[in-house]
């Protein structure tokens, strides 16, 4: 699998980075040749256009060339199956296009739009909103800081996972009440899944009922998952004996709270 790379701002290697998540925002440094995490604030939303709160954030953060991750809150992920994908990549974005308005009640013109081939057949398409990403884009100039990187936290999870020795059959993606569900076949995705829940029993019927619509709809039957959570408050405990009843059980990934960091964090 292709590794997904430049997702919207890509230019080199920031010194700092900001994860932007629910409601609260994490700082990470270069500290002792990798990045930890330095801070978290809470009550900050940089997915709010409307909030001014985000300059109390810049005090925090050095005046050096960053990044930000964020979560998927405002993502639109599809995932496309083609017979024949073309070399060229006009025709790629025509085909691509073609399928997304078929399927996308939106108009796509008002959306950053990237795809990525992730296998012969398959392409990943990723859709962000162009006002929220320059309004993000405008916090940071706005509080003199030079943003040069942006990117999305489980699209850096699925790059990771590849570089795994053996990676789960799929991962869910838990930012406190935003869950994302990624099924993947040998480490390539094909079926992604995203939905907010504030209800512990809720969320463990709607992740068992995922896990059936994928055993139906693509024949795939999953035994092994991870967790990767930035911030969760649910019982794992719980979730877990659900799915063991399932015969579906846990797989760890190697350095889980880095996932959401790019590669080359």
């Amino acid at each position: 699998m292709v590794i997904i790379d430049n997702l919207f701002i890509h230019y080199k290697r920031p010194e700092q980075y900001v994860f932007a998540g629910e409601n609260y925002l994490d700082i990470y440094k270069y500290v002792n040749k990798s990045f930890q995490k330095t801070q978290t604030i809470e009550n900050v939303s940089i997915f709010n256009p409307g909030s001014d709160n985000f300059k109390s954030v810049s005090s925090e953060l050095a005046v050096v060339d960053t990044g930000i991750i964020l979560n998927s809150g405002y993502y639109i992920f599809n995932i496309f199956d083609f017979e024949k994908i073309p070399f060229r990549e006009g025709l790629q974005q025509e085909i691509v296009e073609w399928r997304l308005r078929k399927v996308f009640p939106e108009n796509i013109e008002e959306y950053n739009h990237q795809f990525f081939k992730i296998s012969k057949k398959k392409i990943l398409s990723i859709l962000f909103k162009k006002s929220l990403k320059e309004k993000i884009e405008e916090y940071f100039t706005a509080n003199g800081l030079n943003l040069i990187y942006m990117c999305n936290s489980t699209v850096n999870i699925i790059n990771h996972v590849v570089t795994q020795k053996t990676a789960p059959d799929f991962f869910i993606e838990i930012d406190r009440n935003l869950f994302i569900i990624v099924f993947q076949d040998h480490s390539i995705p094909f079926y992604i899944r995203k939905f907010r829940n504030d209800n512990e029993n809720e969320v463990v019927g709607e992740i068992v009922k995922t896990i059936n619509y994928v055993k139906n709809s693509y024949s795939q039957i999953p035994h092994t998952y991870s967790i990767v959570s930035n911030r969760a408050e649910l019982d794992f405990d719980l979730l877990g004996d659900e799915l063991s009843k399932l015969d579906i059980h846990p797989q760890n990934l190697q350095d889980k709270e880095k996932l959401f960091l790019p590669l080359s964090g």
